[in-house]
């Protein structure tokens, strides 16, 4: 174990292994000696277990305190890497050491002062300017502006200064890419190492199966196989009418949704969604996309204003207990139209890829299906494809044509967090017994 400098600090990390690594990440924790060190690969691999552990350990020598941990935002790096360090069995030798200084976003270790960083967007460049940085952690770096990446590259500028980094790959020519076919190709400066979802046997098999089977296209290859893959093709390539249209609602709702895209010179679309808990059946959540409402000006030939649409939709939902309606936040003077109507509209979450992925996989699990009457939606779910040619610049991208019904789809399947009623969590004689009976999930 070359990187552990006396004895001491070997038998913690043996006593350590009695919560034992997985063989990946001793791998990386033994050979990550380069200016750069990469993990890269599928979700739930163990890459941040591996990667922050050798990071600790290089902060235990590190001769100054020229040292900072990088997220794609200062909130996310605690989630991801902080609280691993202050909860983690694995990372139980480096505990006693950690101070977490929570107004400032700095982390007391031993003698040195560990600072925290965000790189959401190209403003957090400034952050970084001016920098020497002996040691940098950087958590989800694939999701840093390029310019902000190569500014924390220029920013290793001792003899000594080291990186380390995990990630989930991106489109192939990523400038992190290019570093790791650097280290393939010999260069001492790189050094990278692959996982997979297998590499990890500390996740439970249901859980690999539940990602290997509810993923597909480029989710699967860069979620389950960890590959750097343009986005491409159909997004929804194994949606089947004899499988995820039905003729009419699967069950009884306990409760409905709505999602809206809104559109005046485009089309303007609002999909109904029946929402079951399971506590009728026991099933577990179920989805079903009701009815829609469409308005394609250029079909009609008349466009409408917002006190028409708002109308529409009033009318539209009246039937039913619509508990939220999700829109674009984008739509904020017709969100009042909606309120002033006793609408209860929500600005949705518009992470387009993420949205994208989480209806994909409640799509190909069955936990959502459409209804036959929704002609539209499923016309544009059969169509909707990924851009190509944002993806050969580094964007994964749906292809902005007929896509108003899978839009407010999205808005209101990634927004809405449903209650799902499960009778197995349970637990006799808990006060909150009621509270226990239900999971959160999206």
């Amino acid at each position: 174990m070359t990187h552990l400098h006396n004895n001491s600090q070997l038998q913690d990390f043996e006593l350590t292994r009695a919560h034992p690594f997985a063989p990946k990440q001793l791998e990386f924790i033994i050979n990550s000696t380069a200016k750069w060190n990469i993990a890269h690969g599928s979700v739930r691999s163990g890459k941040t277990v591996g990667t922050l552990f050798r990071f600790m350990e290089a902060a235990f020598t590190c001769p100054d305190s020229q040292i900072y941990m990088v997220g794609h935002s200062s909130e996310t790096i605690y989630g991801n890497a902080i609280r691993l360090l202050l909860e983690s069995e694995q990372m139980a030798m480096w505990r006693p050491y950690c101070t977490w200084q929570a107004g400032k976003r700095e982390l007391k270790f031993y003698d040195k002062t560990i600072k925290i960083l965000g790189a959401k967007d190209e403003g957090a460049i400034g952050q970084f300017q001016g920098k020497t940085m002996s040691l940098v952690y950087c958590d989800e770096m694939t999701l840093y502006p390029e310019s902000v990446i190569q500014m924390i590259d220029s920013r290793l500028s001792n003899l000594h200064s080291m990186g380390f980094a995990s990630m989930n790959p991106t489109y192939p020519t990523h400038p992190i890419k290019v570093w790791i076919d650097e280290a393939a190709k010999g260069n001492k400066d790189y050094y990278s190492l692959h996982f997979t979802l297998d590499d990890n046997p500390y996740v439970d098999i249901d859980y690999k199966n539940r990602i290997k089977n509810s993923t597909s296209g480029i989710f699967y290859k860069r979620n389950y196989l960890g590959l750097w893959c343009l986005a491409e093709g159909a997004i929804f390539d194994f949606f089947d009418r004899s499988l995820h249209v039905v003729s009419r609602p699967p069950r009884e709702a306990d409760y409905w949704i709505a999602g809206i895209d809104y559109g005046s010179v485009n089309a303007f679309a609002c999909v109904l969604i029946g929402v079951s808990t399971g506590i009728a059946n026991q099933l577990g959540k179920q989805l079903w996309v009701e009815k829609e409402y469409y308005w394609d000006p250029k079909k009609t030939g008349r466009q409408k204003v917002n006190s028409e649409f708002a109308d529409d939709v009033v009318e539209f939902l009246e039937p039913y207990g619509v508990k939220n309606v999700y829109l674009d936040p984008s739509a904020e003077a017709f969100s009042l139209d909606l309120r002033k109507r006793g609408i209860h509209a929500t600005h949705a979450n518009n992470d387009v890829y993420n949205g994208i992925q989480a209806m994909a996989s409640d799509l190909r699990n069955g936990k959502v299906v459409i209804c036959a009457n929704c002609v539209n939606l499923i016309r544009e779910v059969e169509t909707y494809v990924w851009d190509e040619s944002k993806a050969k610049k580094g964007e994964d991208a749906p292809k902005k044509t007929a896509d108003h019904a899978v839009d407010a789809l999205r808005y209101a399947l990634f927004t809405h967090k449903v209650n799902v009623y499960d009778p197995y969590k349970h637990k006799a004689g808990h006060d909150n017994w009621l509270r226990d009976k239900y999971t959160v999930t999206r």
